[in-house]
């Protein structure tokens, strides 16, 4: 699952900025900075890396990278739109 996924790196890479928080699916990771713009760069490579997707610089908005939940629809829609390609 994408979200069991993200969320493991996630805790493996920002475990300070994680630690003692429940990184549920809606957890804010942005808004509690879980994760810092140098930290998006990084997950960004895990997600193109991982799932095989090409993140644009123009879906690096808050509304993609909010929550685990958010990261997953984008991977998601990314996939779906590579599979019609």
């Amino acid at each position: 699952m994408i979200e069991d996924k993200v969320r493991g790196f996630i805790l493996e890479e920002f475990s300070s900025e994680a630690a003692g928080t429940a990184l549920t699916n809606d957890f804010p990771l942005l808004e509690r900075q879980v994760i810092d713009s140098l930290g998006l760069f990084h997950l960004v490579g895990y997600l193109e890396d991982e799932f095989g997707v090409e993140i644009l610089d123009e879906e690096l908005i808050p509304q993609n990278f909010g929550t685990i939940s958010d990261i997953a629809r984008l991977v998601r829609e990314k996939e779906t739109y590579a599979a019609r390609g």
